[in-house]
Parts: structure tokens; sequence; C-alpha cells
């Protein structure tokens, strides 16, 4: 039974790597943008850039309920894989419908367990699942009922934090974060067996100084687009893309920051920095736009850049009140008028918002939808497409109190 096991994984694996990976070793010539340079004007609403939005309801069951937090959104083959935060550590399977399909949930300390999902990706054949757990890396096979327990790798410390596939191989990228200061390396390309491939020496070591050390999930930047893994490393002005046919990285988008760029030296606080160094918070890609979001201590800014056009808008944005376990708080948040669908307008957190497979993502509480839909603005709403105002209305009527959150599914121009 067992070498029947290890044949089939072999022949997963084999076929993985042997997909053609064409589209991946060619993304055109690096993408250039002044990071301080004016915005053309201001985007307010979701016409500017996007073509169609989606109000996908999704499936509540015992077994399908979306905690407070989202912490990242896989989008594969007419599936959503969704990662809640809390103490469960689970990932659940929805089809594009918003029909639940199953969950990979196995915490614990056995074989084919893990203490806590870091990060997780899907193979871009939508057959294979990387789980990210504190030093291990768990494969799980993909099946029409769940997931089957395929391997897991040891890895070396530091551990990393983030993990993508390549798509059409069998190689994961592995992110590891600079907070110790002394990485031998924060960007690391490895087979599905463990064997490394190709890593890029840490060029922004320093010595940790100050008394406290904080950590950030945000100083480590991965994201997939255009059938490719890009990259970029904290204190650096470069975004780097993983060649999939000689394993290099290459650049595929640099980011002339003026040199303004939070140093090594501040981060370990051996040197002290002023209100004019700005940091990135957030970036990711589609076929036509980058979106990024970079800030110093007194502001932020959230950028949306046309590839096509070479043009920078900045993304409006409002302070609203909400309520998170209990407490109130002020937070700034995206604000885009929906004149696609009439829904509600798109307020949301940059850090919550969601790119994959070419698709941006959010999430919208059931109520607010129910009550916008029954509200004065929603009737005198102007938008493009009457059919999809027809459609919310009756969405909104079939909703409950307890019911998930809406997914909201955004497609751009291309």
């Amino acid at each position: 039974m067992r070498i029947k096991l290890l044949i089939f994984l072999l022949i997963i694996l084999y076929s993985c790597g042997n997909r053609s990976t064409k589209e991946t070793s060619n993304l055109g010539s690096a993408i250039k943008i002044d990071l301080l340079s004016e915005p053309r004007s201001t985007v307010k609403k979701l016409s500017d850039f996007a073509v169609n939005v989606e109000y996908v309801p999704l499936q509540t069951t015992e077994n399908s309920m979306i905690g407070e937090f989202v912490l990242k959104i896989v989008n594969v083959d007419k599936r959503i894989y969704i990662q809640n935060s809390g103490i469960k550590s689970e990932i659940l399977c929805f089809d594009i419908d918003g029909k639940f399909l199953y969950k990979i949930e196995k915490k614990g300390r056995g074989p084919e367990e893990y203490i806590s999902v870091e990060d997780f990706d899907i193979s871009s054949d939508n057959k294979l699942i990387a789980i990210l757990s504190f030093g291990r890396l768990l494969f799980y096979g993909i099946s029409d009922t769940g997931f089957v327990f395929h391997r897991s790798i040891n890895l070396k410390d530091p551990s990393p934090v983030r993990v993508n596939l390549i798509p059409g191989t069998n190689k994961a990228f592995l992110a590891i974060a600079p907070w110790r200061g002394t990485e031998p390396t924060l960007s690391l390309l490895i087979n599905t067996v463990g064997d490394t491939m190709h890593f890029k020496p840490n060029s922004y070591q320093y010595k940790m100084v100050r008394k406290e050390n904080f950590r950030a999930l945000n100083e480590v930047l991965v994201y997939s687009a255009m059938n490719a893994v890009c990259f970029r490393e904290e204190f650096s002005d470069t975004v780097f893309y993983v060649d999939a046919e000689d394993n290099s990285f290459k650049p595929r988008i640099i980011i002339d920051s003026h040199g303004t760029l939070t140093t090594p030296e501040m981060r370990g606080g051996s040197e002290k920095g002023d209100k004019d160094n700005n940091f990135i918070a957030n970036l990711f890609e589609t076929s036509r736009y980058v979106f990024y979001y970079y800030g110093t201590t007194e502001k932020r800014v959230r950028i949306i850049f046309d590839k096509k056009t070479k043009t920078k808008y900045k993304l409006d944005s409002d302070f609203f009140t909400e309520t998170i376990a209990g407490i109130e708080r002020q937070s700034e948040k995206t604000k885009l008028k929906d004149d696609l669908g009439g829904g509600p307008d798109f307020n949301v957190e940059f850090m919550r918002f969601y790119c994959s497979g070419d698709k941006l993502f959010s999430f919208i509480n059931a109520m607010t939808v129910k009550k916008y839909v029954a509200g004065e603005n929603f009737k005198d709403a102007q938008v493009r497409g009457p059919k999809k105002k027809e459609e919310l209305i009756k969405l909104a009527d079939s909703l409950n109190e307890t019911d998930n959150p809406l997914l909201i599914i955004v497609t751009p121009k291309e």
C-alpha cells in the first residue's frame, strides 16, 4: 500500500513539474514606478478600473463559518480557498457560486497534522495544497471530496513565513522575514522534496540593538500574477519574479523611492528614521494594474498603477468607525462607488483587499447588504448594469442575519 501511495505521489509531482512554463519565463521588461510622483487623479468608482462586480453568498453551515478575519484567498480553477483566522487554523473551499465543498482542519502534532497555518497555496492545476506551519511544509492532495496527506518537509531555521507554489512546476518559493537581521537569505526556491533550487543572499542584514523587537508580516510581500510568483524583500526597491525555466530571480517592478525607504539600520534600531521615511505595506498585481499601499508615520497612500498607460492613480479613501472584538476603532478604508452593480460603497481596508487569479476579492456583511438595498441610496443609484441591480434585490431578500459575509469579486479591466 505504501509503495502504491509513493508511486501515486511521484506521478502527481512529475506531472506538475512537466507542465509548460513558457508563460512564466518572459514577463517582458521590468515595470518602473516612481513612488513619490503625484497621481494623475483620484479613482472614486469601480468602473474606472473594473468591468464587473459580483456579490456571492457563501453557503452557511456549521462547518463553513467565515471568521472575523480572513487571512488569505486563493482562486484556482473555479474554486475559492479561504484561510480563516482563529484557533481552528482551517482552510475552507467553496465553488465559484459560493457552495461549500470541504475544508482542511488538521491541527495537532501528528505526522499528518500542523500546529497552525502560517500560509498556504494551491497548485495551478488545483491538485495540491501546500501548508506552511512553523518550520514544516506539508503537502496534501486535493480531490472532489477533500484533502489527502502526501508528505511533509522539515525546513531549516530561520523558518519561512510565506509559501507560493510556482505554476506548472514542482517547485515552491519560500519567503523569510527579516526579523533577526542575520538571516542568510530572505528568498528561497525549493522543490517538493525539499532540495534547494536557488536562493538570494540577504543583502539587508543588520544588528539588532533595540531592546524590544517588533514583527510585522507585511515586511514579507509575495504574490502570484501572470502565471508567476513575485516577491519584494523589505528594504528593497525591486520586486522580483521567479523564472520557472532557469530557477533565477529576475526584476519585475523597479520602485524609485528616491532613497526614502526605511533602512535595515532603522529596523535594527541603530539609526533613527524621520517623518519622510516610507514603507510599503502591501503590493499585488493583475494583468493590467499594480496595486500598492505605502506611507510614512504621518500619511498613508493607496495607489493603482495602470501598466497599459503607465499612469498612477490614487484610490479614494475615508475614515470609518468599526467594532472589532467589542472595541470601537477608527480605520481608513478605500472608498469606491459601485457603479457597476449598484451595491454599497466598496469600503475596504487595503490589508483586507485580496488578489488571486487576476481578480480582486473582499467581504461584506450580509446585514449591511440588506439594509443598503432597503434604503434610498440604493433606489436612486444609477448603475451601468440594471440587471445587476435586480439580482442584488433578490439576493438581499434571501439573506439572514446569521449568514456568512458575502464574497465580493471584482474583475479588473485587461
